[in-house]
This record gives C-alpha cells, structure tokens and sequence, in this order.
C-alpha cells in the first residue's frame, strides 16, 4: 500500500505543476487580438480577456482554424481587430489595420453600462497592415462581459469575418468577402 501511495506522489509531482502550466496556458491561434474602446470602468487587460471568451472556440483552436488553410502565409503578422464604440454614426473599418489607427479612436469608447445607449463593434481580420475581411454589428441598452448580449455580440462579428467557416482564410474559399473601405 505504501509503495502505490509512493508512486502516485511523485507522478502527481512529477506532472503536477508541469501539467497545470500547459493546461493554462492555450495553445497559439496563429493571430493577435487588438481590442480598442473599451468601457473605462474595466481595465483593458481584462476587457480583452473578457472578448477572448467570448469568441467562438473553434477561432482560437489552432487545429480547427484558418490557420491550416489555403493562403495562409505563416510568416505573415495576423490580427483580429476589434473597435467597441457608442454614438449616432459607424466607425469606418477600413483604418483599423493601419499601425498608426491603434492609438486614437474615430468615435467615442463604449459605455457598456447605459441602459439608452448603442454598442458599436466593427472588427477587421488583419494580414499585415491590410483588411482580408470586416464586419460590424450593434446591441442597444446595457451590456456586459457576463452577459449573453456582449457574448452574441462578439461571436456574431467574427462568424461575419468568417463567411465560410474559421477553418477557411476570408477572401479565399467559397464565400470570399471583399474587404470594405
């Protein structure tokens, strides 16, 4: 009994904290995710992990999405840009994969709290500095990280950067977009 107690101590430390870090930490999607306009009252750190969640699972697995198809250039710089913004107009998507867009903001950060208020959120999927697709959507009154609208929000934006599926490059496929200006 001893010896069986033994073994199971050193293979739970041997495994342990090796398997706990590899466990936390998910594999590389093959792109970054650049969050802008957030709500002030949440730090943008947890705000973008906030997103992260809420994208769909299949985006963010490396064996199931884009990253194993046509077109995909492996020494190319991806990015899923995201802009949350609230007021009367749209955002233009277009400037999103410009480097020098990242630092200011075309229209004011969401206020995700405001029961009379639009929440906008127009996305791109970046190669390098240029759109392969974009999309945009909105939900009006309050919403949040923890609820279903913010989550419906995010997910429905990237299934519209995705036509053909996130095992599919956009602009290559069945369903190629055309990126708008």
């Amino acid at each position: 009994m001893s010896r069986i107690l033994l073994t199971a101590l050193i293979a739970v430390s041997l495994t342990g904290p090796a398997l706990a870090q590899t466990a936390n930490q998910p594999p590389d999607p093959g792109f970054s995710l650049e969050v802008r306009g957030g709500p002030t009252d949440i730090p943008p750190e947890q705000f973008r992990r906030n997103v992260l969640a809420a994208l769909p699972p299949d985006l963010l697995d490396p064996a199931r999405n884009f990253t194993r198809a046509d077109g995909y250039q492996r020494d190319g710089r991806y990015r899923m840009v995201l802009l949350f913004h609230r007021g009367a107009e749209e955002a233009a998507t277009g400037n999103l994969c410009a480097a020098a867009q990242a630092q200011t903001l075309p229209a004011p950060p969401a206020n995700l709290k405001d029961l009379r208020s639009t929440t906008h959120l127009v996305a791109a999927l970046c190669e390098n500095d240029k759109p392969r697709a974009t999309a945009r959507d909105q939900t009006v009154g309050e919403t949040g990280p923890q609820q279903a609208s913010f989550r419906f929000l995010v997910a429905d934006v990237a299934k519209q950067l995705f036509p053909s599926g996130f095992n599919v490059l956009p602009g290559v496929g069945a369903a190629a977009p055309v990126a708008a200006p």
